[in-house]
């Protein structure tokens, strides 16, 4: 068409820094998650095995993939404060306004519940009778389209709770979630004991284990 310019061509430098950039905001790791979610069906149940130096990384890079698609979401955290995890996720280029954020541990630790935008405290992580019930509760809050959930881990809440009891609560949550149309992430630390590998395997539709190579 006349009068258009076409676009420029990158250079060979251009380019590289354009990678090298993207590779800092999550290394290979972060590659691969996006890899691995886009192989997903539009639901499901995944478990996510991770080694605890690069989990607040898997983290970051699961929400920015969902966030970036226009998509909502729960988040169950046990292992650091609900504005921890914020602080954590922005830090990360993360925009947390459509996520809505379970903080399981705060009060537990003895600190004092906030008022937060999109944020409640349950009153102690041994507690998964409420926990659930602050799911449903923010299931119902949730902005129209599609929606993703993450709890951030099973191993910590196996350390307040017999492993039968979070077993059941995992496949209890997963089913009603997927049922629901969610996309559903529960992570899962690496040296968990492989019998409760195996059960919770069974509750999973996919079960991923990302091995970054290069890391930010």
């Amino acid at each position: 068409m006349a009068g258009l310019t076409p676009p420029k061509k990158k250079t060979q430098a251009e380019t590289i820094d354009e990678l090298m950039d993207y590779l800092k905001q999550g290394g290979s790791l972060g590659l691969e998650i996006e890899k691995r979610l886009e192989e997903l069906p539009m639901k499901y149940v995944a478990l996510f095995i991770t080694q605890r130096d690069d989990n607040e990384l898997l983290i970051s890079n699961l929400v920015k993939n969902f966030i970036k698609k226009g998509e909502s979401g729960i988040f169950v955290t046990l292992n650091k404060s609900g504005e921890d995890l914020k602080a954590v996720l922005e830090k990360n280029g993360v925009d947390c306004t459509n996520l809505f954020v379970v903080d399981a541990i705060s009060r537990k630790s003895g600190e004092a519940a906030k008022k937060i935008a999109n944020m409640t405290f349950v009153d102690s992580p041994q507690d998964l009778t409420e926990t659930e019930a602050q799911i449903s509760d923010f299931v119902e809050k949730l902005p129209p389209g599609k929606h993703f959930f993450i709890l951030d881990s099973i191993s910590t809440m196996m350390v307040y709770n017999a492993e039968k009891n979070v077993e059941k609560f995992v496949h209890r949550l997963g089913e009603r979630l997927k049922s629901l149309d969610f996309q559903c992430v529960f992570t899962i630390m690496d040296k968990t004991r492989p019998e409760v590998m195996n059960v919770l395997s069974q509750f999973s539709d996919k079960v991923i284990k990302p091995t970054p190579q290069i890391k930010p």
